[in-house]
This record gives structure tokens, C-alpha cells and sequence, in this order.
């Protein structure tokens, strides 16, 4: 699956421009896997309406209930939550908002290995193969 992570950095506007932009690119590109991702509300949730697959990255670990309820209400599926937010009670919470939990950036074993226990769907990393060789060295 390709993520692509929606910045604008205080310009919703943009945000949704750019979420625009990318659903008119994908149109022509049938049958690729994709999700939109952005720390900007209103990017997720015209990327749903257009039927994007979008997920809210969050920072912090208030209200999910709430947070639930606003997914649903714009068709967002998930959350990918920052990992040094992320706990088993807002993971919990998050699900039983009936939400897909990813995380960010981990490039780190042992920090792979405690988010990964919380039983969320994803992690992006920005190095795979290098984790992932981290992994199997640690594995012996």
C-alpha cells in the first residue's frame, strides 16, 4: 500500500487543495492501494469523500471517544498515532471507536517491539530494510 502524508502546515486550504490534486493523479492510476494521511482534520476527511482511504495523524491522546465519533461522522478509517503517545488504553479506545491504530515514524528495535505489543495494524518506518535486518540480528 502506498501512504501519502498530506503537509501543509497550517493551511487546511492547502491540505485540501493537495488532497484534490491527488485523487484527480490517482483517477488514472486504477487499482493502486493507497491512503491519504495528514495532521490536517479537513485533508482526511474530503479524501474520504472522495473515497481516498484516510487516516488522522494525531498527537496527543484526549478525548478518543470524540475523536471516534468525528472519524465516522467523515468516513475516516483510522488513526495513526504518534508512537510516543501511544498506550494500551487509547489503543483500546481508539478500537472500540471502531478505528484502524497505526503509528509513525519508528526506526528503532526496541521501539518497534513495544509498539507493535499494542496490537496496532501498521508502522511506517523510514528505513524497512534497515529494521528489518536490525530485527533479524536481534532475533539471534
Amino acid at each position: 500500500m502506498l501512504r501519502f502524508e498530506v503537509k501543509s502546515h497550517a493551511d487546511p486550504e492547502l491540505a485540501t487543495r493537495t488532497v484534490e490534486s491527488l485523487a484527480a493523479a490517482l483517477a488514472r492510476a486504477a487499482g493502486r492501494r493507497v491512503e491519504v494521511l495528514s495532521f490536517a482534520s479537513a485533508a482526511c476527511a474530503r479524501a474520504a469523500s472522495l473515497g481516498l482511504p484516510a487516516r488522522l495523524v494525531i498527537r496527543a491522546d484526549y478525548a478518543p471517544h470524540v475523536l471516534a465519533r468525528w472519524a465516522r461522522r467523515h468516513r475516516v478509517l483510522g488513526v495513526c498515532v504518534e508512537h510516543f503517545v501511544l498506550s494500551g488504553p487509547l489503543v483500546a479506545a481508539l478500537r472500540r471507536g471502531g478505528l484502524s491504530v497505526t503509528t509513525g515514524t519508528v526506526n528503532d528495535v526496541a521501539l518497534l517491539r513495544r509498539v507493535a505489543a499494542l496490537g496496532i495494524d501498521a508502522v511506517t518506518t523510514d528505513d524497512p530494510a534497515t529494521l528489518r535486518a536490525k530485527l533479524a540480528v536481534a532475533a539471534y
